[in-house]
């Protein structure tokens, strides 16, 4: 399957409506909610993964390292902040060597802050790809 914005677009719909349902089961049902809050951190590493690949397809980047290409991403106006994009890939790489309550917590909390800065790039890749040398 090549990927493309549609998929990003998708992912992080399904991200947004995790964090819906994990917001509303915080306080009535701690089962409940610790199942939608580990369905919202798998999520975000979907979305995670999808942004900076797609940004890099885009770009006709050469790498295949997350971190360089979220500073190409800054280079060519697609983000503006490269440290808060090195946090998310640091939560997402946690998620998958080992599970942690205070990780977990950690990456949830990560997860409903990209959400701001993934629909943005989402924005942003819509104009690049139409743009000269957006492909």
């Amino acid at each position: 399957m090549a990927i493309s914005i549609v998929e990003l677009k998708k992912a992080l719909d399904s991200l947004d409506e995790a964090i819906i349902l994990a917001s509303a089961r915080e306080k009535v049902n701690e089962v409940e909610f610790k199942l939608f809050r580990d369905a919202c951190i798998q999520r975000f590493e979907f979305c995670i993964e999808l942004s900076w690949k797609i940004s890099a397809k885009l770009m006709g980047s050469s790498s295949t390292i997350s971190k360089p290409v979220i500073r190409e991403m800054a280079q060519n106006g697609l983000i503006d902040d490269v440290p808060k994009w090195f946090s998310y890939i640091d939560a997402r790489n946690k998620t998958s060597h080992s599970y942690d309550e205070d990780i977990a917590k950690s990456v949830y909390e990560s997860a409903k802050s990209f959400m701001v800065d993934g629909k943005n790039l989402f924005a942003r890749l819509a104009q690049f790809q139409g743009r000269p040398g957006g492909q």
